[in-house]
């Protein structure tokens, strides 16, 4: 004997199956913990701004320092000043200037024109929150300037 289909069974599988398609998933609380993901992240964003801004800062501001005190340093090596032909000694000069920066902990460049004498410094500053994010330094470039003040009157 064959068993026809009755509508009654096809009825209840249909309506089983709306009742599971229209029962929704209780989502109370998601926005919540939504919240929280963004709040960290705009967090640790301001965080880095603050914290890793104010070291570069520190950084340039000493970078600036030890490029302004190399400078006055390779400016005080002075040639000639008895006999008239005043100038820098551009080798002790620069040599000088590079042991000002290497104590101060900076690398950098010096360039001797007549009396003036400009150290570069380079370097970078590290950062501790941005390199989460994907920024890992700051660059730091700073320059000093002196002139020597033994030279002619104009």
């Amino acid at each position: 004997m064959t068993r026809e289909p009755t509508t009654r069974g096809v009825r209840a599988r249909g309506a089983s199956l709306r009742r599971r398609l229209c029962d929704h998933r209780d989502e109370r609380g998601v926005i919540s913990v939504w919240t929280i993901m963004m709040a960290s992240g705009v967090f640790l964003i301001l965080l880095g701004l603050v914290y890793d801004g104010g070291n570069a800062m520190n950084e340039r501001i000493e970078a600036h320092r030890a490029a302004e005190q190399a400078a006055r340093a390779a400016a005080d090596e002075m040639r000639g000043v008895r006999d008239g032909t005043e100038g820098i000694n551009e080798a002790t000069a620069t040599a000088r200037a590079n042991q000002v920066l290497a104590q101060a902990g900076w690398n950098g460049t010096v360039r001797i024109e007549g009396l003036d004498v400009t150290v570069r410094v380079t370097g970078r500053s590290d950062n501790a929150f941005l390199s989460v994010i994907g920024f890992p330094s700051f660059p730091v470039d700073e320059t000093g300037t002196a002139t020597s003040i033994t030279g002619p009157n104009p």
